[in-house]
């Protein structure tokens, strides 16, 4: 374990095994456990993340397609790969593969520059696209609704009463650029 990392307190057998098999074996081959092969060993630590995985909207690590590694790196800084608890780090590590939610735009949503996790759970969510929350509750926990009479609700100053029964903000032809837009500050295409 490098000197700084999360797991500094443990050691390397509580990931890989135990070190005498691999020296029974000669150093060959296959006689270290790699977390990259089953998320089990992370598991073994992150017994709540096995339950997220289980949830219907996940990465596909438990069908194996992904592993942990790919996201988070066990051996240095905060267990984020490539930048710990910075969120410009975890954006850029969501983007290695969700490359088209990057920009740059020319309007850009201030959630996407707080973080892709503003709006996602990255380990599981029962929401669709891995979502924090459903609908336009996911968009009213940051944009907050006015009410300044009755049947009139403002969100950034706008009437939004009649929009709110056609959808969510996103489907309903409103605000469908949810990352960033090249032509709208509403975040529209």
């Amino acid at each position: 374990m490098a000197p700084g990392g999360n797991g500094t307190e443990i050691g390397c057998e509580s990931c890989h095994g135990a070190g005498s098999v691999h020296v029974k074996k000669g150093g060959g081959a296959g006689s270290i456990v790699n977390p990259r092969t089953s998320p089990e060993t992370c598991f073994k630590c992150h017994q709540d993340k096995r339950g997220e995985f289980s949830l219907p909207s996940t990465h596909p690590v438990l069908a194996g397609k992904m592993s942990c590694a790919d996201c988070h790196s066990p051996h240095a800084g905060d267990m984020v790969a490539e930048g710990g608890t910075n969120f410009g780090g975890i954006n850029s590590t969501c983007l290695k593969c969700h490359t088209s939610q990057g920009g740059p735009y020319v309007f850009e949503h201030e959630a996407a520059r707080e973080g892709c996790v503003t709006c996602h759970s990255p380990h599981g969510s029962v929401n669709a696209k891995m979502l924090k929350a459903r609908n336009q509750n996911l968009c009213l926990q940051c944009h907050f609704q006015q009410q300044t009479a009755p049947g009139v609700i403002l969100i950034g100053g706008r009437d939004h009463s009649s929009f709110l029964t056609r959808g969510t903000c996103w489907s309903a032809g409103c605000h469908e650029a949810v990352h960033g837009s090249h032509v709208s500050s509403s975040l529209r295409f």
